[in-house]
């Protein structure tokens, strides 16, 4: 097995996000923060004087290792990525290159890092280590981006120009040679085998910095994955943005990063959790498409998980545990060229895997060419359409159907309704830009090849981003095996997180001699997507004729407002009325 497919195998991972901002729980001088937690002393702009006496206040003598790594095994969890020094520059490990660390400059002592790694070892859970690279808010010469890169949410600095506002004073080699780089060795030559290393805010650090560091990895631990936020691609897998999901297949290993309520390092007042079912749901989802996802924890200032972390944990424990084996990891991801609206499709062997996110029988499967010689519940099956009763199928958080077959899955190519539903994902289709040079092209569930250029591309999320070119296009070839009207529906979001869902645009849909065309300005649903809005657009409805095939396109006809720009196409849905 190479790293690669070892990594992949691994699927699900727990992101644990821990320091001295838990202390504060996203609370300064009695005034709570309106951001992330971890991001308390950017956000209140706190001197790293005053900054580093939370050390002093940091004795969580209620942390366990040992069960962090049970409860994360029981959930389904596979692998760690532990905040071993995050931007405020303190490292949660023993650490001979910089005093200011856990054992050093704190009254509990103890190499946090050293007991995760030993209890991942004992329960057969993988070690990933989180390192911020670039930023270090105790360094005067940790990374600050250029005055002329925007700022982050609410304004805030990137690096730390409160202590250290004189940028021409800074040497960012300075810092990278002499705490970034030595720490990396400390962390992959003390803890065994890292599975993983995490960067994070590369900004506009230098090539030169990103491959030093990636070759540094690559002497002391060769087979250990480093993801996308290295910078100038340098990275083995693509790291999405916070809270995005994984909307197709890709060649390219990846990981899709959640958090369990709006923050990762530990708040006080954030109190809304997802549910369990919907974490359940991204497993699933992400299974499908042969992502990884990186579900975060915020511990206690005392070490314990938040009692909405240990509920949502135990219920995915619980429903892990009545699973089958290897329907999630140690599955193959879906068969099918298509997402489906019900729910998704992992396969083991000859058996597909149906995880519904509806309920809502009887359910149809278009396309599959193999016998069907056993399903849980009642099942038919005429040519290629399976139909699935649901009405016996247990409650869960995610309720499973598995169909077995007669053999490796046989699965018609194309596109066409899924129960009443055609979706279309950018990356199932071809992309040309003006005049007509394809720079995209994907079919089935074959690899994205992506272009760098302003044209209209995809993300190495699957999305559609930079489709504003009047003369850019987006085609597929669909196929309709039954007469029907459809209504049409557009879902896009933000591409840049805490930002407004802005429309601003005009879209034309072609499909033969029929043309659709409307204004995005309002959106008919918003979609709770986490930190970067996402909204439905209706855009009008459509009828097709029995056995009807041809080329549908999508382009942007005018963009009202440069906004729109930061907005990506996640897909096209054909939803059929009845």
């Amino acid at each position: 097995m190479t790293p690669d497919e070892y990594f992949r195998a691994l699927r699900f991972g727990m992101f644990i996000h821990w320091g001295l901002y838990a202390i504060p729980g996203g609370v300064w001088h009695g005034k709570k923060i309106s951001y992330i937690g971890e991001w308390l002393q950017a956000h209140c702009r706190i001197p790293h004087q005053e900054y580093a006496k939370l050390a002093g206040d940091f004795n969580p003598r209620r942390f366990d290792a040992d069960e962090w790594i049970s409860l994360a095994k029981a959930a389904g969890f596979n692998y760690i990525v532990f905040t071993a020094k995050h931007h405020d520059g303190f490292a949660m490990y023993k650490s001979n290159v910089s005093a200011w660390n856990v054992v050093d400059a704190t009254p509990f002592k103890r190499d946090i890092l050293a007991e995760l790694a030993a209890a991942c070892r004992k329960h057969g859970v993988a070690l990933g280590i989180y390192y911020s690279h670039y930023l270090d808010w105790s360094d005067p010469d940790g990374g600050d981006p250029a005055p002329e890169h925007p700022k982050n949410y609410d304004g805030m600095s990137w690096g730390n120009d409160w202590d250290f506002p004189d940028r021409s004073r800074k040497n960012f080699s300075r810092y990278f040679e002499n705490k970034a780089l030595p720490q990396i060795e400390e962390l992959l030559t003390n803890y065994g085998e890292v599975v993983e290393l995490w960067c994070d805010c590369p900004l506009d650090i230098e090539k030169k910095y990103s491959e030093k560091l990636r070759d540094t990895v690559r002497k002391f631990q060769p087979d250990c994955r480093i993801n996308s936020r290295i910078g100038n691609g340098c990275g083995d897998f693509d790291s999405l943005g916070d809270n995005q999901i994984m909307t197709c297949r890709q060649t390219r290993p990846c990981e899709s990063p959640i958090t369990l309520n709006h923050t990762w390092g530990f708040k006080y007042d954030d109190e809304d959790w997802k549910s369990a079912a919907l974490i359940a749901e991204r497993m699933a989802a992400l299974a499908s498409r042969d992502a990884n996802l990186l579900v975060n924890v915020g511990p206690r200032p005392d070490g314990k998980f938040p009692d909405g972390t240990l509920r949502i944990l135990n219920e995915l424990a619980a429903w892990h545990k009545n699973l089958p084996p290897n329907v999630l990891a140690g599955s193959s991801p879906g068969c099918f060229t298509q997402n489906f609206d019900w729910g998704y499709a992992t396969t083991t062997g000859n058996i597909v895997n149906f995880f519904l996110k509806k309920k809502n029988g009887p359910i149809t499967v278009t396309g599959i060419r193999n016998r069907v010689i056993a399903a849980d519940g009642i099942f038919s099956q005429k040519d290629k359409m399976l139909t699935l009763d649901l009405q016996n199928i247990p409650d869960s958080l995610l309720p499973l159907i598995r169909v077995t077959l007669d053999g490796k899955p046989d699965v018609a190519p194309g596109f066409f309704p899924q129960n009443g539903v055609l979706t279309l994902t950018p990356a199932s289709g071809k992309i040309f830009a003006a005049p007509s040079k394809i720079i995209h092209e994907k079919i089935g569930v074959d690899g994205v090849r992506h272009t760098d250029n302003d044209h209209m591309r995809c993300a190495p999320d699957g999305t559609l981003t930079a489709w504003h070119i009047p003369e850019d296009r987006i085609e597929w070839e669909i196929s309709f095996p039954y007469e029907g009207n459809f209504r049409i529906e557009i879902i896009t979001f933000m591409s840049f997180h805490a930002r407004p869902w802005y429309g601003d645009r005009e879209v034309e849909i072609l499909f033969n001699e029929q043309s659709i065309a409307k204004s995005l300005l309002v959106a008919d649903r918003e979609i709770e997507s986490g930190t970067h809005p996402a909204a439905v657009s209706i855009i009008g409805e459509i009828s097709f004729s029995p056995e009807t095939n041809g080329k549908i396109s999508l382009h942007t006809t005018r963009l009202l407002s440069d906004n729109a720009k930061m907005m990506n196409l996640v897909e096209i849905r054909f939803a059929e009325i009845k």
